[in-house]
């Protein structure tokens, strides 16, 4: 019962006397199921809105025995990818009837475990998710939900679920041939941790790509490293202190690159003349760069979309449940710029580190 001078919640059965129904027949009029002729669906669209009526979502999900709540679990909401990825479903679900629940895990194992449990005693309808270091226990009590996942960028052991990500090993074969067409041999790669699926397709794709031009593998130029903001300018740090220094260098995600060209700057390295720069990921910021950033755009609207149809075709459609996990890589697309050309002819010059003067001018 509404307090005193609170106005009271309008429900269906205003709507259904304001259109001169049952409420049962509005109730078939605004789901959409259930013969209503449209004369009288009209009448009830027209009462509704004229009452400024709004379903009653929690006590629906109580009868319906769903939330209408979809989670996403990304690893954190620093990484400019990963909020465009939340904004692209957010706009994906309006209008849809379904909303979300965002959780972040900042790639802890517990956290995780916590926030899938969490959703999953909400009665979520279905999991959008960026795994991180998933056990065996969750991946099992999950199954045993049956759940609809999608699992997003990275895979899950054994494809359990239904699972989008993009063309991490032929992006970065194609950035790392980009850069031996221009004549490097001498190649940096700075990438994440490599128990992460998306990290470990680009390393490989790397290797791939130099060995296949005919490049020794050298360890010496590869940084496989831990999840830390400072990472790109510590594994830049050590690629320039190594005894023949790259003359060009691959940064394997965006979330790396800033680290790498802060230390450049500091160190005083023109980019491209002294070293090339790519990067796997293309931010706007890339463009007006100084110089312009190459780069393996990817496109997190078009991945967007493709696990958003994909978990609803698993929601919506009784004859999708049980069919077996489905597998998708989203294509990439080579973005070329300024920060790439031909290898430079002399030894690399370091500077003398400047962290005040050049910290400033970044």
């Amino acid at each position: 019962m509404a307090s005193k001078g609170q106005p009271r919640r309008v429900k269906l059965e205003d709507v259904a006397i304001l259109a001169g129904t049952s409420t049962a027949t509005a109730s078939r009029a605004l789901s959409g199921k259930g013969p209503v002729s449209p004369e009288t669906r009209k009448r009830v669209l027209e009462a509704m809105e004229h009452l400024n009526y709004r379903p009653n979502l929690y006590a629906k999900g109580l009868r319906q025995q769903s939330s209408f709540n979809i989670g996403l679990v990304i690893p954190n909401l620093l990484n400019p990818y990963y909020i465009s990825l939340a904004d692209n479903i957010s706009q994906l679900l309006a209008g849809t009837g379904y909303y979300l629940l965002l959780s972040a895990t900042r790639d802890n194992s517990d956290t995780e475990q916590g926030v899938i449990l969490d959703l999953i005693g909400q009665n979520i309808n279905g999991l959008l998710w960026v795994p991180s270091e998933p056990n065996q226990e969750l991946l099992d009590y999950l199954q045993a939900q049956h759940i609809p996942t999608v699992s997003l960028v990275r895979r899950l052991p054994g494809d359990l679920t239904d699972t989008v990500v993009f063309e991490d090993y032929n992006g970065s074969y194609a950035a790392t041939e980009h850069l031996i067409k221009l004549g490097h041999r001498r190649i940096g790669y700075i990438g994440g941790d490599i128990k992460h699926s998306s990290n470990q397709a680009r390393w490989q794709g790397y290797l791939a790509a130099m060995r296949d031009a005919g490049i020794p593998s050298n360890e010496e130029l590869v940084r496989l490293g831990a999840p830390q903001s400072t990472w790109g300018e510590v594994a830049t740090v050590e690629l320039l202190h190594v005894a023949s220094p790259p003359t060009a260098i691959y940064a394997a995600s965006n979330a790396i690159m800033p680290g790498v060209l802060r230390i450049l700057r500091q160190y005083k390295i023109s980019i491209p003349d002294e070293v090339s720069l790519i990067c796997f990921d293309d931010l706007d910021w890339f463009f007006f760069s100084v110089p312009s950033i190459t780069a393996i755009s990817i496109s997190p609207a078009k991945l967007a979309r493709t696990a958003v149809d994909l978990l609803f075709r698993r929601i919506k459609e009784t004859d999708e449940a049980e069919k077996p996990a489905v597998f998708i890589e989203v294509n990439f697309e080579l973005v070329l710029r300024n920060s790439t050309v031909a290898p430079r002819q002399s030894h690399l010059r370091i500077s003398p580190y400047n962290s005040r003067s050049e910290e400033a001018n970044f």
